[in-house]
């Protein structure tokens, strides 16, 4: 009996920890050598869709440190589509509020940040999509980045209830 309930907690674990990451459909997290994103440093990301019915949902994610020295991160994001269709938008995430506090978690250091940057999206072609990242800052380095790329997970309408 009592190993029937170890092998029955186990296997609720395994379970709920494999459950949690089901969703993720892509994730890219680019490491920024000495947490100095320069700006000929241009971080690529690329999926294949097969299936265009599917919604998905996009995050932006950024680790920064203590020792970024603005609010606002700015970065060119290029598109390209499996028909070769390219498109340039420049992002913005706002790291700190006005008084200086970090909006990402995290209790040392480093601030762990994931931005919702489309809830609920479809590509509308099979094939694979290109996204490329490169820092719009007014300056060559930008330092205090430690991390940046991206997580798309297949659509979930729970998630966005509460």
């Amino acid at each position: 009996m009592k190993y029937r309930n170890v092998f029955l907690c186990l296997f609720l674990s395994l379970f709920l920890f494999s459950s949690c990451k089901h969703d993720i459909f892509y994730e890219e997290i680019h490491s920024i050598e000495n947490e100095t994103w320069n700006v000929k440093n241009v971080l690529n990301c690329e999926f294949e869709i097969t299936d265009t019915m599917q919604f998905y949902t996009m995050y932006m994610d950024i680790r920064n440190s203590v020792d970024f020295e603005t609010r606002n991160l700015y970065v060119f994001m290029d598109t390209e589509d499996p028909n070769g269709t390219k498109s340039r938008d420049t992002l913005e995430f706002v790291l700190a509020d006005a008084h200086g506090n970090w909006k990402g978690k995290g209790n040392g250091r480093l601030k762990d940040y994931q931005y919702l940057f489309y809830p609920k999206v479809r590509f509308p072609y099979k094939g694979t999509y290109h996204f490329s990242f490169q820092q719009a800052m007014r300056q060559d380095d930008v330092v205090g980045i430690a991390n940046f790329g991206m997580t798309v997970y297949t659509f979930d309408e729970k998630r966005f209830i509460k």
